[in-house]
């Protein structure tokens, strides 16, 4: 029987075969676009964050203070404007908010990657390890509600390496 096969016999199944490599093929290279547009789509989001959280310190110089150890909190003026403040306490603990939201959005959509996204977690570790408002912020009991389980790990995270490590950082508040 398969001997009365005719070429015209081979020609349909060989076309769906075909057809359906094609359509394979098809297929991986718009899920390679899609994820690079992904990723492209991910760092300008992270750039805008970044940018923000800049025209917020050429804004307002002072918000430098978040950090513990920055100069402007030596400065005489900082001592007699700011620190004493609640109104500006309340505009620090809305800028490192501001830091902890941009950081909760580009951990959680880069979690495992190994790119652009790294800068962001050292960037984290690097505000927590110096900002004594963000640790504090991360550390009332509400936390774990307010920022998603990926931030509250890496926080964690941090936290166990300092302790093992030995780090003279200071206990969060």
């Amino acid at each position: 029987m398969l001997a009365q096969l005719g070429l015209r016999d081979y020609i349909g199944p060989l076309i769906s075969v075909v057809a359906a490599v094609l359509s394979a093929v098809c297929f991986w290279l718009n899920f390679r676009l899609s994820r690079r547009m992904a990723d492209r789509s991910l760092n300008l989001e992270a750039q805008k964050m970044l940018l923000e959280i800049n025209r917020q310190l050429i804004a307002d110089p002072w918000l430098w203070s978040i950090y513990d150890e920055h100069a402007v909190r030596a400065d005489a003026d900082f001592s007699a404007k700011c620190a004493e403040s609640r109104l500006f306490h309340a505009k620090l603990e809305a800028f490192a908010y501001l830091c902890l939201n941009a950081f909760e959005v580009i951990l959680a959509e880069a979690r495992g990657r190994r790119n652009e996204s790294n800068i962001w977690a050292d960037f984290f570790r690097d505000s927590v390890a110096r900002s004594t408002v963000v640790r504090s912020i991360l550390e009332r009991p509400d936390a774990s509600r307010i920022w998603s389980p990926i931030l509250i790990e890496r926080y964690e995270e941090w936290k166990s390496s300092t302790a093992s490590a030995g780090a003279d950082t200071p206990a969060p508040k």
